[in-house]
């Protein structure tokens, strides 16, 4: 098989340069008019649970009477095809993104019902853009907060990558923007309800964790207070697995950075993969 020059992309059953793939997708009759995406990442270019990502990609596209016309064990199987087809671009101590896209495309007269084109492709993982959040930890703030110091201002949190906080309107934490967020209170992890969030495979990865270490998880309502109170907190998304939290709307959570419940979870995740990808990661600060 020749090596490719150009990543590829798989675009409604044909493989294509990504470049011309993107430019397809682009096409008047294709723009989405709305759709789902799930997105994994590789270890060691060995993509991490495949099948659940998937699985929440289908229980949407269900919800949403969206048929891709691929089944799930298709689907699955087209991505590791992508997969294998970009392989040979992807460099020693790299990884990738791999996303899938069910989109509905534009109908082309009014009353006609939109046709759904399915997309995969790969994107190297931009380490740079998380790597020091690692050891720096980063900042939360709740969108209710003012005054909260800005990444600018030369205070302690001073170059911190922020994420909000989001709240229910009864006030309770939920989850960030693009994370799972857990906190830790004298050894046990408090989780909050996952009735009002939407839990990520990260955070089922998390769960598990715990459970082989045997750390106690409670699951319940909490308020910003009770995270003010934490001896710890971290998210947790798919580039990155999880991130230590260092404050809260500007109060520093904990004395340690990360604390020692973080660590524990991210040597079990090292464990599980087989791999350092927190080392990895900051590696690539210093190419």
């Amino acid at each position: 098989m020749t090596e490719p020059q150009e990543l590829v992309m798989y675009v409604n059953g044909r493989l294509l340069p990504q470049s011309q793939g993107m430019a397809e997708l682009q096409r008047g009759d294709m723009q989405a008019a709305g759709g789902f995406y799930d997105a994994e990442r590789t270890f060691n270019g060995r993509v991490f649970e495949l099948r659940l990502h998937l699985e929440r990609l289908y229980r949407g596209l269900e919800f949403s009477q969206i048929d891709p016309g691929l089944s799930l064990d298709e689907l699955e199987a087209l991505t590791l095809e992508v997969l294998e087809a970009n392989r040979p671009l992807l460099a020693s101590g790299d990884e990738f993104t791999i996303t899938q896209v069910v989109s509905l495309g534009q109908p082309s007269s009014p009353g006609e019902n939109p046709s759904v084109n399915v997309a995969i492709y790969c994107q190297p993982l931009d380490f740079v853009s998380f790597a020091g959040n690692y050891v720096r930890g980063v900042r939360l703030v709740t969108p209710v907060t003012y005054g909260v110091p800005s990444p600018q201002s030369g205070g302690k949190e001073s170059g911190l990558q922020a994420f909000q906080l989001m709240t229910g309107r009864d006030g309770r934490i939920t989850e960030c923007r693009g994370a799972n967020f857990m906190f830790v209170r004298d050894g046990r992890i408090k989780l909050p309800d996952r009735r009002n969030v939407l839990p990520g495979v990260s955070m089922h990865t998390l769960l598990e964790l715990a459970e082989s270490l045997g750390l106690a998880v409670d699951e319940d309502d909490y308020s910003t207070y009770d995270v003010y109170m934490a001896d710890e907190a971290f998210i947790s998304s798919t580039r990155y697995c999880m991130l230590p939290v260092a404050t809260l709307n500007g109060y520093r959570l904990g004395n340690d950075m990360p604390g020692p419940v973080t660590l524990r979870l991210l040597g079990a995740w090292r464990n599980m993969v087989g791999m350092d990808f927190v080392r990895q990661a900051l590696e690539h600060l210093s190419l």
